[in-house]
């Protein structure tokens, strides 16, 4: 190899860092270096913003020793994987209508993404309103039609359906961004030799389409189920965690620990346990697919 070329090299080799540089920091300062400092935190106790004695394993066996924190580990298993369950469908189906040519589609696609547009705290508050018991325009739709009183924040099973619902509103929208995407880049090519071959819309659907989207459909389920464990204000505009706890997810625990009742130590602890749980579903997902694949 010529000097010539070696010196290229070493230039395109620093060229290349100078670019990664900067994302990596970002990386490292806004990801990496609180998640140490988080897990430091729930070794010890503290005192307000003071980080006292070491004790160990003392919160992680409070939050897995105690029947209060699996129920905060269950609350949130539950509002990833029942908001998944209906996210994704509802998404891909709803981003295969779009795909088709219809009248008015780009008003249709507008209007279906607007939730996402919306913040957290707008789109809790506005559910509950809509859904308050008292003079909510969907409880007084539902008193007129049943002559009963709608209640959806005071029973417990009933509030998790409506968070799970509210969220599903919310959250489809990205999924349906992605699918289209996703769908619009597939060779029309393949759909016309399928045709001319005599495969029907289902065939097309269950052996070109679906098979084509599924690396999107893997990244939209893994993107979603981190924001589900890891959202806090949504559910504590709703209904605080209530009632009786009924909604309080671990990343909700984790926030009123640690910005409610100033336990740091404490609430460092769950939000480890959701950097945890986000890693091993994510393992799961992929493992999940790659053995579809094979």
């Amino acid at each position: 190899m010529t000097a010539e070329k070696k010196t290229r090299r070493w230039k395109d080799k620093w060229i290349s860092i100078i670019f990664v540089a900067p994302t990596i920091l970002l990386i490292l300062f806004v990801s990496i270096v609180p998640m140490v400092i988080a897990f430091r935190t729930s070794l010890h106790d503290t005192n307000y913003g003071e980080i006292l004695g070491f004790v160990g394993l003392k919160h992680y066996k409070q939050i897995l020793l105690t029947g209060d924190g699996w129920n905060n580990i269950f609350n949130t298993i539950l509002y990833a994987m029942g908001s998944l369950a209906v996210v994704i469908p509802l998404g891909v189906m709803a981003a295969v209508g779009l795909n088709n040519k219809l009248k008015c589609v780009t008003l249709l696609r507008t209007l279906i993404i607007l939730p996402w547009v919306l913040s957290q705290t707008v789109v809790a508050l506005l559910w509950k309103w809509l859904l308050n018991g008292n003079f909510g325009p969907v409880s007084y739709v539902w008193f007129a039609l049943t002559g009963e009183k709608a209640d959806f924040f005071n029973t417990a099973w009933i509030a998790r359906i409506t968070v799970i619902l509210v969220n599903v509103w919310f959250t489809f929208p990205i999924v349906l961004i992605l699918t289209l995407a996703a769908l619009q880049s597939i060779p029309l090519d393949l759909f016309e030799a399928a045709k001319v071959d005599g495969a029907s819309r289902r065939d097309l659907f269950w052996k070109i389409t679906l098979p084509m989207i599924k690396p999107t459909i893997l990244t939209a389920v893994v993107m979603q189920s981190m924001e589900y464990f890891s959202m806090v204000t949504l559910i504590f505009v709703m209904t605080a965690g209530g009632p009786f706890d009924a909604t309080e997810t671990i990343s909700l625990r984790a926030f009123k620990e640690g910005f409610t009742y100033w336990h740091l130590g404490l609430g460092s602890a769950f939000s480890i346990v959701i950097f945890v749980m986000n890693i091993l579903f994510s393992l799961i997902y992929v493992r999940i697919l790659r053995n579809k694949e094979d």
